[in-house]
């Protein structure tokens, strides 16, 4: 179970009563453009990914569909 450094610890799980320590790990820290979904990997698990081209017309990056979305 996950919890804020600021909740108060359990002694006992909450779903079977067990005993628990609390053990605090490392954050995650996501610096720059880490993470935002490059176009290979979205790609490669069958996303389609699109890319604003101009006012209200998106362009496909990425996957299957059509080209250009938008713009009546």
């Amino acid at each position: 179970m996950l919890q804020r450094l600021s909740d108060p610890a359990l002694s006992a799980c909450p779903e079977c009563a067990a005993p628990v320590h609390r053990l605090i790990s490392a954050p995650q820290v996501v610096s720059g453009q880490a993470h935002r979904t490059s176009e290979s990997h979205a790609g490669k698990h069958g996303f389609t990914q699109y890319k604003r081209a101009g006012k209200g017309v998106y362009e496909k990056t990425v996957g299957k569909g059509p080209k250009f979305i938008g713009g009546e």
